[in-house]
């Protein structure tokens, strides 16, 4: 099968976040599959953006070819982030009409988070003759209103909400990273035979990174004989770390210590909430690669994940620090309320209601009370669980036997 995915915001393991593009590209390839991935020249969530001179460049990373698109850089939900979507959406129909215009596509995926891309990627699968595919991130424009507070009359939603429509209009097949998306897709016309979740994924890291600072420090509180509460991922307002902070003023310092890994909006925050607890064993630590915070996270007594509360989250939830934590291998300790619950499914650790400090507490307690088999019986059920459930191999089969089942028609393309 030829497929083009189209995400604005598509990484790679030289270029950093978003994965799921490249994780389920790589093993499509592996397969037999052509996959053509058009991405923008910048994302706000990299590490690194290619360098593009002229309108467009291509590159082939684990044998997916990457079209990166030119598109301006931007900071923060402004008018320059608007311009950047408007330049990808220009690209991809240049790729439709240069690059793409003899090249055979069998089905196109649009999954840039925002629902805009629906129509390009129409025109591409309409002149192929080729599957259409919508894959859901978020949930726009109902995250701009319940997240950021727009108001539903505001111009940018009316025109999100009719794309939104669209897409549940357009698309052949509609794929959700959210377990109950279609508890609200299909009151805006999706026909649930068209809807499959197909949850994010999680893998192993195959190198160890040695002896590094974070271990050193997790190693110096288990030393002291604090149990060592690890987090690695976003500092941002949604992650819950504020109640997390505020439920280890409340702990015995002498039984207790928090490392935190990664960046984010809210750090500085943070940094100043633990400085008013000199006494409490907190450690900020940079945003560091993956195999380092997986290492991190394999030392910790327990890994925390956390979610702010909030009622878009009623749709379910799949972070991937989540399932990271779970093929960690140690006990979870989660803040989060939800139209599902990972660590209750996977029996690996404790979950208490969001924003309930009191509740966390108790959790963080009883965790450390445990038998120690206890907690690894913990640890080995979510590392079990993650396996069976979220392999990104099994779960690229997954999307292709979707694909297969609306697939539409005899291709007019030729090969190239």
């Amino acid at each position: 099968m030829n497929i083009v995915l189209v995400n604005h915001y598509a990484g790679s393991p030289e270029h950093g976040m978003e994965f799921r593009p490249h994780q389920f590209a790589r093993r499509w390839v592996k397969d037999g599959h052509d996959v053509t991935i058009l991405a923008a020249s910048f994302s706000h969530l990299r590490n690194r953006n290619p360098s593009v001179q002229g309108r467009s460049r291509e590159e082939f990373i684990d044998g997916i070819r990457y079209r990166w698109l030119k598109t301006p850089r931007y900071l923060g939900n402004g008018l320059a982030r608007i311009r950047s979507i408007h330049a990808f959406l220009r690209g991809i129909d240049r790729e439709r009409r240069g690059f793409l215009a003899d090249r055979r596509v069998d089905a196109v995926i649009a999954s840039s988070t925002y629902p805009f891309d629906i129509d390009p990627c129409r025109r591409l699968a309409s002149d192929r003759g080729a599957t259409l595919v919508w894959e859901v991130h978020d949930l726009w424009p109902l995250s701009p209103i319940e997240l950021s507070g727009f108001s539903p009359r505001h111009p940018f939603i009316r025109i999100t909400q009719r794309a939104e429509d669209r897409c549940c209009r357009d698309a052949d097949l509609v794929v959700s990273i959210l377990p109950r998306a279609i508890d609200h897709l299909r009151t805006r016309g999706l026909d649930p035979d068209r809807y499959v979740h197909i949850p994010n994924g999680a893998e192993a890291e195959t190198e160890s990174p040695g002896n590094t600072k974070e271990a050193k420090i997790i190693a110096r509180h288990q030393a002291s004989g604090r149990f060592t509460v690890v987090y690695a991922g976003g500092h941002g307002r949604y992650h819950a770390l504020g109640d997390l902070i505020s439920a280890a003023v409340r702990l015995p310092t002498s039984d207790f210590a928090f490392v935190l890994i990664g960046d984010g909006t809210h750090k500085d925050h943070l940094r100043q909430m633990a400085s008013r607890h000199p006494e409490v064993k907190i450690d900020f630590l940079d945003r560091v690669p993956r195999s380092i915070a997986m290492a991190a996270l394999q030392q910790g007594d327990a890994i925390f994940a956390g979610l702010a509360e909030h009622s878009l989250f009623r749709f379910g939830i799949g972070p991937n620090k989540l399932f990271d934590g779970m093929l960690a291998g140690r006990p979870i300790v989660a803040a989060y309320s939800a139209g599902n619950d990972p660590v209750k499914e996977a029996g690996c650790g404790l979950s208490v209601p969001a924003a309930d400090v009191d509740a966390l507490v108790s959790a963080l307690i009883h965790l450390r009370g445990l038998d120690p088999e206890a907690r690894k019986r913990m640890g080995e059920a979510g590392e079990s669980h993650v396996r069976r459930h979220h392999d990104y191999g099994e779960l690229a089969r997954e999307f292709i036997a979707a694909i297969d089942s609306k697939r539409i028609g005899t291709n007019p393309g030729v090969d190239s």
